[in-house]
């Protein structure tokens, strides 16, 4: 991927400026409110188009991530197809016939399976869907709420203003999230695209390095073939000999003449010593060619065992490459157990707050749920209309359970990291207690299976005893 896709995959350019508009939206909403209007008609006129504008910029930050996942799908098939159409040619090239083609054919599945751009970026574009039916929602509620209650007093519009606040950062947080999960999905497909390029050139390798022992066991073979028709040739030429020697010995053994046998001993002497000269040079020949081709065969042994081992390598590459597709499977369903997870939770949020929000003990908390520092306890006393000590007693139960801290007059939310490691250390401490309830009583359980199984040992009487013995 580019640099240019990379830093539209990490976030949009005017991110801080959305954030700035938004605020500044939101504090020219909150200032109209106290300001005074010349009449009711203006004031809602005027909350229409707040809303309006803000619904148009949070679906054009949506907007913008949809089209930087469309510029990145058609890069991506391209790169997959030129990965498929270079490992054909080299699996070609190299010789390999019918595996070649199963082999590309396999990758070529695997890729268009696991790196599919609708599956690959399904996930983002379902909650860039969702993200945006829940500004709409969020947008058209709150609206409807403002144009509704324009007439109440101003602390109660002001919770609502800052309600839609938190919402909105919400709804922010959760693009983040949306641009966490395409950085991880983009490395991811890096590591695999550079998996499959390692692949690639070891593959390549074992090719040639199989097509060289091709070359050479055909070589090999031509040599066998001509050193058998010499072996051939000489064993030919050395029949004749032995028939020819026998051939001499039947006609001195025919001769009855002293004479013709004189006349003939030297010729035939001469002959027979020229023919066992030509049957020691074919032995030695012979012999020389014997081991010739035992040289060959333990070449062509040596050949043979380097092919196998190559096929098993490239075995044990295909098995390797099924793991990583199937660990590739399993972090897709981690992820959307996640996200189903996230929807879930969501849901709820949803349904409590529609509970919750005309609560006045929840209006004041969801007032002060967001802020960083320390709140009067009497400015917010004056937003909600409601006296101090009551106030302070219904926010008692925030309190009690975590979520804000008071300190006299003042009040503030507490971190949800310190909240959520009291919740675990809880749960660590309820788990220990639990399991040292458990132990106890397995241990009472052993000790009363004992004391029920024992019984007194039997000792043989002595002679003239009674055989019924105590506990028995």
């Amino acid at each position: 991927m580019s640099d240019r896709e990379d830093h539209q995959l990490g976030g949009t350019p005017d991110s801080p400026d959305m954030e700035k508009e938004t605020k500044r939206l939101m504090d020219e909403a909150i200032a109209k409110e106290f300001a005074t209007s010349d009449t009711d008609e203006t004031t809602t006129a005027q909350i229409d188009v707040t809303f309006q504008r803000l619904q148009t910029r949070m679906e054009d930050l949506l907007s913008t991530i949809e089209d930087t996942l469309k510029a990145v799908g058609p890069d991506l098939d391209v790169k997959t197809v030129q990965i498929v159409e270079s490992l054909n040619k080299k699996l070609a090239n190299a010789g390999l016939g019918v595996f070649a083609t199963r082999a590309a054919k396999i990758v070529k599945d695997e890729l268009e399976s696991e790196l599919s751009v609708d599956d690959v970026f399904k996930p983002v574009h379902e909650v860039i869907e969702k993200s945006r039916a829940k500004i709409v929602d969020i947008i058209e509620k709150t609206t409807k709420g403002a144009a509704r209650n324009v007439e109440q007093s101003t602390g109660s519009l002001q919770a609502k203003l800052l309600q839609m606040y938190v919402k909105l950062g919400e709804v922010d947080k959760q693009l983040e999230i949306t641009r966490s999960e395409v950085r991880k999905w983009r490395g991811k497909a890096n590591e695999l695209e550079e998996l499959m390029k390692q692949r690639e050139n070891l593959m390549t390798q074992s090719s040639e390095e199989i097509f060289r022992m091709h070359e050479s066991i055909k070589e090999l073979n031509i040599q066998l073939q001509e050193k058998d028709d010499t072996i051939s040739e000489l064993k030919g030429e050395l029949g004749q000999a032995r028939a020819q020697a026998e051939q001499q010995q039947d006609l001195l053994k025919a001769l009855n003449s002293a004479e013709q046998v004189a006349a003939n001993y030297e010729a035939k002497v001469l002959e027979l010593s020229q023919i066992q000269g030509q049957l020691v040079q074919a032995t030695e020949q012979l012999g020389q060619k014997d081991d010739e081709l035992s040289a060959l065969r333990t070449e062509l042994e040596r050949i043979t065992q380097e092919k196998m081992s190559a096929d098993s390598q490239i075995s044990e590459m295909s098995e390797k490459l099924a793991l990583l597709m199937g660990s590739e499977r399993d972090y897709q369903a981690e992820v959307d157990g996640m996200n189903t997870r996230v929807a879930e939770l969501q849901a709820r949020w949803d349904a409590l707050y529609r509970i919750a929000e005309d609560d006045p003990t929840f209006k004041a908390y969801f007032l002060i749920a967001d802020k960083t520092q320390w709140f009067q306890l009497s400015h917010l006393s004056s937003a909600l209309g409601i006296p101090t000590v009551l106030l302070k007693r219904n926010l008692q139960k925030f309190v009690d359970v975590g979520l804000l801290e008071i300190n006299g007059d003042r009040i503030r939310p507490r971190s949800f990291s310190n909240l959520i490691k009291d919740m675990k250390s809880s749960d660590e401490e309820l788990i220990r207690s639990a399991q040292t309830e458990s132990d106890e009583k397995e241990t009472e359980s052993i000790e009363s299976k004992d004391s029920l199984i024992s019984t007194p040992e039997y000792t043989r009487p002595e002679k003239g005893d009674d055989y019924e013995q105590d506990g028995r």
